[in-house]
């Protein structure tokens, strides 16, 4: 007898703030054909508190809150937003072993340096490549899935 794992797809939370980068996104994700539920923020404020709605302990019954598998971060927000949500992320317990991959036009060492020292996934460059897109996403599935069937070790 073979058991399967049933698979569920994980939510991504992208915070962007330019609409045209939004509809980019959204299509990427369409053509990956994961069926992944996208939740877009385009503010620290907006970001923040849907991921401390995502991690309230108690659901109710109509509707089931899971904080999102993946994070897609544009770090070029309006007023350096981008800097203060990964900071934010990745010093709360609650959130910080959400993957965070980062958004950028330009890969700048200092952004480079920022970024790794709050352990960030990886990086896209725009315009985003549909097929790296999918294989993070994936990658970013098939770990999730395994963390939350696996049995723990004593």
């Amino acid at each position: 007898m073979t058991m399967s794992t049933p698979h569920v797809p994980m939510d991504i939370l992208l915070i962007e703030d330019r609409e045209d980068e939004i509809s980019m996104v959204e299509d990427a994700i369409a053509e990956t054909e994961l069926n992944n539920r996208m939740v877009v923020a385009k503010s620290l404020g907006e970001a923040i508190a849907y991921l401390k709605q995502t991690t309230v302990e108690v659901a109710s019954r109509l509707s089931e809150l899971h904080k999102p598998g993946l994070i897609l971060l544009d770090i070029n927000l309006h007023e350096a937003q981008g800097y203060d949500i990964l900071h934010e992320i990745k010093t709360d317990p609650s959130l910080m072993t959400i993957p965070v991959v980062i958004l950028t036009d330009t890969l700048e060492e200092k952004d480079l340096a920022f970024t790794i020292s709050h352990g960030v996934t990886g990086y896209f460059l725009k315009p985003m490549d549909i097929g790296q897109l999918r294989k993070v996403v994936k990658d970013v599935e098939d770990h999730w899935t395994v963390l939350t069937t696996a049995p723990c070790a004593n």
